[in-house]
């Protein structure tokens, strides 16, 4: 995909490339579609990761909420909404490139 972004060229052309992708990405609703990726995986890997933590935060536990890690929580969320939007925009730049 960076080729196809154009990491060899100016910066201006480089932005207008992603600033391309990304009303894509919202003319394609992939924004919402990763969102809903994100909600299901990134809950299903806070489960695995901070079980203790997410019951607790669910049954309203506060001692066992504390042991929630915000940061652990919200790249658990924020990695499966920015792979999908990559795997999404990758397909479309292939398909863009060699129809």
């Amino acid at each position: 995909m960076l080729k196809w972004i154009g990491r060899n060229n100016a910066a201006g052309n480089c932005f207008a490339k992603l600033l391309d992708l990304h009303r894509t990405a919202i003319q394609l609703d992939i924004y919402s579609r990763s969102g809903k990726v994100a909600l299901v995986v990134g809950t299903l890997l806070n489960l695995i990761n901070q079980p203790q933590a997410v019951i607790g935060l669910l049954s309203l536990d506060y001692p066992a909420m504390q042991r929630l890690d915000v940061v652990k929580a919200l790249l658990t969320y924020s990695v499966p909404f920015l792979v999908s939007c990559y795997g999404a925009l990758t397909a479309i730049a292939h398909h863009r490139i060699d129809p």
